[in-house]
């Protein structure tokens, strides 16, 4: 992934239980922005927390479709749709 890729959300990183409602906003798409590196854990920090740090990836900025812009959105729980072309030298 990179800065100026269309994406959507994914659902990948939700856990959906028995009678919960999941509202379905995948279809929307967006524009990455920014992409920022997450800091790397502490040694104070618990497996458990470096785990969900590893996951959620780096820390993306998606202006959507709808004009809103997501701050600080985990990188894995979006899927590139388009790839920004890269121009000629």
């Amino acid at each position: 992934m990179k800065v100026g890729d269309i994406v959507r959300q994914n659902h990948s990183l939700l856990e959906i239980r028995k009678g919960t409602a999941l509202q379905r906003h995948s279809m929307i798409t967006g524009v990455v922005v920014e992409i920022r590196n997450q800091s790397s854990p502490k040694e104070n920090e618990t497996e458990f927390l470096r785990g969900w740090m590893d996951r959620l990836g780096r820390l993306v900025d998606v202006l959507w479709a709808n004009g809103r812009l997501s701050k600080n959105f985990a990188e894995n729980s979006l899927d590139v749709v388009s790839t920004k072309e890269e121009s000629p030298s």
